[in-house]
C-alpha cells in the first residue's frame, strides 16, 4: 500500500465524524475494507456483515455490465468517476446515490483501492418522478426552487432559504444569477439553457454564492415544465448539498502525490516488524531501508513511555481503530525526534487487521520550541507580560503583569476577546494582515497600542506565536509583551518637536520666500512714487522687444522731463519736490490706458513705453493731454508754482533696435524740444508739431 493510499484512509476517518458522506473503502478485488457509520446506516447492515464482503453485496442488478465495466475501464486509467448509482439495501428496498469514486495507485501504476463516497439522493428521485403529479409535496430534505422561463424565482422552499442565506421575499421575483458564484462562463450557462430549452433535464455539480459571499456546492437537477404549446414554461431544480463531498474530493485530489513527498511512511505486519519504509523515514530515522525491513517498530522505541501505553494503543488499533498521539522516538545516532503519529489498521476478509500503516509529521521543532517556553515560562512571567488565547481570540490565560498593566483582574479577563484591550488605532485591515502573517510565517511582531480598563493607553512591544495541534492546525496562540509606554511617550514627545520644527522651517521658509518677492518688488518699484523703475523698464521692453519682433509691430518710447522742477525744489525744498512728483506720478497715470505702461528712471524724468499704437496722431494726442494735466498743476501746500514738461518721442524700430538707443533718441528730442522753449513735444527729427501746447 503506497502512502496516497494511506492518506485516504486518514482523510477519510477524519471526514466521516463531521459530514453526511458515505464513505467505503474496497481493494482491487472488490472487497470492502472499511466503511463508515453513515454507510451502515445507508446499507442496513451491520459493519461486520460489509467487511471482507464483495461490494456487489448492495448491486442493485440496475445498471449494465457494460455500464459498470465502463467504469471500472476510466478507474484503472487513474480517474475520478461520479454518477448516480441505484443500489439495494439489507431489507431489499431500492435507493439512489450520488457516488464518487477515487482510485489509488500503487508504485507501478496499479490500482490498489477505491474510496468511494456516497450521498444519498433517494427523496430527490422520488422528487423528479412525481414533480409534476398534482399531488406533489416538496419534501423536507431537497432544495427546491421554480423559475419561469425567463430565469425569474417564483418560488423556493425552506431549504434553498436556509443554503442561501436569502428570506423568501429577498428571492421571489429575482433571477437566478442571484446565486451565481462566477466559476462557470458564459458557454457553460448557454449550454444548460440550450438543453432545458427542448425540454431536456439537465443535471451537474453548481457551485453558488450565498447572501454572505460564502461558496456551497449543490448536485443540482432542472426539469423543464412543457407547456400546451410544446415549449417550456417554468422550470422546476431540485438540489443537494454536496459541499462537504466537494471539500473532502478536492483535499484527496490535491494531497494525493504530496503525501508521499512530504510524510513520513511506514508499513507493518500485525507483529509491528516493518515491511516497507519511504524515504523521509529512512532520513529521520538514520537507519537504510536496509536495515528497517523486518526490523520490530520498537527499533525507534525511546523509552519515554511505559508498556501500559504501547498496549493501549495496540487494543486501539487491533480493534480496528485510527489511533493518534505525538511520539517521541530514538534515531540510529541516538538523537531524540518527536513525530505526529497516525496508525490505520487494514483488516483481512474476517475483519481482522492483516498489516498496520502509520503516517508521521516531523514535530521536533515545535516540541523544542514549547520545551524552551515551559523551561522559561516562570522567567517570563516574571519580567514579560504574557496571555495565552485560542483560535477566537478569546483569552485563557493572563499573568500577574498583564493584569497589572490592563487594570482588569483575571477573572475579568479570561473568556474575553482580546478585542477588549483594542485602541482602534488600527483599521481592522491591520488585524487581519496579522492573522495572516501568523498563519504563513508562525510568528509576528509589532509595537501595539491598548487601553487598559481605566481608559488610559498604553503601548507594548508584541510578539505573537501560535501553537498547532496533533493535526498541524493552529490551536491557541500566546503572545510575550513588554511595557514600553514611556519610550513610545518619549518618542511621541520628539516627534512633536520635530513637527514643531519642521513647521517652524517651513514657516521661515515662506517668510524668507515672501521677503525675496519683496525685495524683488522692491527693485522693481520706485519706492517714493509707487511706480515702476527703470530696472523693470529694461525686463518690460525685453518681453514687449520679442512680441514686437514676432509681429512686426511698431513700438513708442516717451521720454518727459520735467520743466522747472529744480527751481520749486530749490525754493521750496525737497518735501516740496516729492509731493510734486508724487502728484505728477498719478496725473501721469490717471492719463494712460491699458498697454501704456509709465517709469520713473530719474529725479524728475520719466518714461512711458507704448507697445501698440496705430497712428502717429493717437502718439501727439497722448503727449498734448500730458503735458496740459502737468501744466494744470499750479499750487502745492498753498505754495504757487510754474511746472510744465518736455517730452522726446522714439519709435521702434524706426529709431532704433535695442532699449539704450531708443531712449538716447527720444532724449535728443527732448532737450530739442527745451531748447525751443520748452512744455512741448518732439519726435525724433526734431520737429514741434505744436508751437504752443496750453
Amino acid at each position: 500500500m503506497t502512502g496516497t493510499a494511506l492518506q485516504a484512509a486518514s482523510i477519510y476517518k477524519k471526514y466521516t465524524s463531521d459530514n453526511n458522506s458515505c464513505i467505503a473503502i474496497v481493494d482491487s478485488s472488490g472487497s470492502i475494507n472499511y466503511v463508515n457509520d453513515n454507510f451502515c446506516n445507508l446499507t442496513g447492515y451491520l459493519r461486520e456483515e460489509l467487511i471482507g464482503k464483495n461490494n456487489k453485496i448492495i448491486d442493485s442488478k440496475f445498471q449494465s455490465k457494460a455500464y459498470l465495466a465502463s467504469i471500472y475501464d476510466e478507474l484503472n486509467k487513474g480517474n475520478v468517476w461520479l454518477d448516480e448509482f441505484k443500489n439495494i439495501n439489507k431489507n431489499g428496498e431500492y435507493y439512489w446515490v450520488d457516488r464518487t469514486i477515487i482510485p489509488f495507485l500503487d508504485t507501478e501504476n496499479k490500482t490498489e483501492m477505491y474510496v468511494n463516497i456516497y450521498v444519498n439522493i433517494t427523496d430527490n428521485k422520488k422528487t423528479i418522478s412525481d414533480i409534476f403529479n398534482p399531488t406533489f409535496e416538496v419534501d423536507k430534505n431537497s432544495i427546491i426552487a421554480k423559475t419561469d422561463k425567463l430565469g425569474t424565482i417564483t418560488y423556493v422552499n425552506d431549504n434553498f432559504c436556509k443554503i442561501t442565506g436569502y428570506l423568501e421575499e429577498e428571492l421571489i421575483g429575482q433571477n437566478h444569477r442571484l446565486l451565481n458564484s462566477g466559476n462557470k462562463d458564459k458557454d457553460y450557462w448557454k449550454s444548460m439553457y440550450k438543453a432545458i430549452s427542448k425540454g431536456n433535464i439537465w443535471q451537474d455539480e453548481v457551485r453558488n454564492k450565498d447572501k454572505s459571499g460564502n461558496f456551497y456546492w449543490v448536485d443540482t437537477t432542472i426539469i423543464p415544465h412543457i407547456g400546451v404549446d410544446k415549449k417550456p414554461e417554468s422550470y422546476i431544480s431540485i438540489r443537494t448539498d454536496i459541499t462537504k463531498q466537494k471539500e473532502l474530493s478536492s483535499a484527496l485530489i490535491k494531497h494525493k502525490f504530496a503525501m508521499d513527498q512530504h510524510a513520513i511512511i511506514a508499513t507493518t505486519d500485525i507483529a509491528g516488524n516493518i515491511t516497507y519504509a519511504n524515504d523521509k523515514f529512512i532520513d529521520i530515522s538514520g537507519y537504510s531501508q536496509k536495515e528497517l525491513i523486518g526490523q520490530n517498530h520498537r527499533i525507534l522505541n525511546s523509552g519515554n513511555r511505559d508498556k501500559s501505553y504501547w498496549k493501549e494503543m495496540y487494543q486501539n488499533v487491533s480493534h480496528g481503530n485510527i489511533w493518534k498521539d505525538q511520539v517521541e522516538n530514538i534515531s540510529k545516532s541516538g538523537s531524540y525526534y518527536w513525530v505526529d503519529t497516525t496508525i490505520i489498521p487494514f483488516m483481512d476478509n474476517n475483519g481482522k487487521p492483516n498489516s498496520y500503516f502509520s503516517i508521521r509529521t516531523d514535530i521536533t521543532y515545535q516540541k523544542k520550541i514549547e520545551e524552551i517556553l515551559s523551561n522559561q515560562r516562570f522567567a517570563m512571567n516574571q519580567h514579560s507580560i504574557i496571555a495565552i488565547t485560542n483560535v477566537e481570540g478569546s483569552i485563557t490565560y493572563a499573568n500577574d503583569k498583564f493584569c497589572n498593566i490592563s487594570g482588569y483582574t483575571e477573572e475579568e479577563l479570561l473568556g474575553q476577546n482580546h478585542r477588549l484591550l483594542n485602541s482602534h488605532n488600527k483599521p481592522s485591515s491591520y488585524w487581519k494582515e496579522m492573522y495572516k502573517i501568523l498563519e504563513e510565517k508562525g510568528i509576528w511582531q509589532d509595537e501595539v497600542k491598548n487601553r487598559s480598563k481605566n481608559g488610559e493607553y498604553y503601548w507594548v512591544d508584541t510578539t505573537i506565536i501560535p501553537f498547532l495541534d496533533s493535526n498541524g492546525t493552529i490551536d491557541n496562540y500566546i503572545s510575550i509583551r513588554t511595557d514600553i509606554t514611556k519610550y513610545k511617550l518619549i518618542q511621541e514627545k520628539l516627534e512633536e518637536y520635530q513637527n514643531n520644527l519642521e513647521k517652524i522651517v517651513h514657516e521661515r521658509t515662506l517668510e524668507l520666500a515672501k521677503a525675496n518677492d519683496k525685495l524683488k518688488l522692491l527693485s522693481e518699484i520706485d519706492v517714493l512714487t509707487n511706480l515702476a523703475n527703470r530696472r523693470k523698464l529694461d525686463i518690460d521692453f525685453a518681453h514687449k522687444l520679442k512680441h514686437a519682433q514676432g509681429l512686426k509691430k511698431t513700438m513708442a518710447l516717451f521720454f518727459l522731463d520735467l520743466d522747472k522742477f529744480k527751481k520749486i525744489n530749490d525754493t521750496h525744498g525737497h518735501l516740496i519736490g516729492d509731493s510734486l512728483l508724487q502728484i505728477i506720478s498719478n496725473k501721469l497715470q490717471n492719463c494712460l490706458k491699458e498697454d501704456k505702461y509709465l517709469y520713473r528712471i530719474g529725479g524728475d524724468e520719466f518714461c512711458i513705453l507704448i507697445p501698440n499704437f496705430t497712428t502717429k496722431e493717437e502718439l501727439k494726442t497722448l503727449a498734448k493731454r500730458l503735458i496740459i494735466e502737468i501744466s494744470e498743476i499750479t499750487s502745492i501746500e498753498s505754495f504757487e508754482i510754474d511746472i510744465g514738461c518736455s517730452i522726446g518721442i522714439s519709435l521702434f524700430p524706426e529709431d532704433g533696435n535695442t532699449l539704450e538707443e531708443l531712449i538716447s533718441t527720444a532724449d535728443n528730442a527732448m532737450y530739442f524740444v527745451k531748447n525751443s522753449g520748452k512744455n512741448n513735444y518732439s519726435f525724433s527729427n526734431n520737429s514741434i508739431f505744436d508751437k504752443r501746447i496750453k
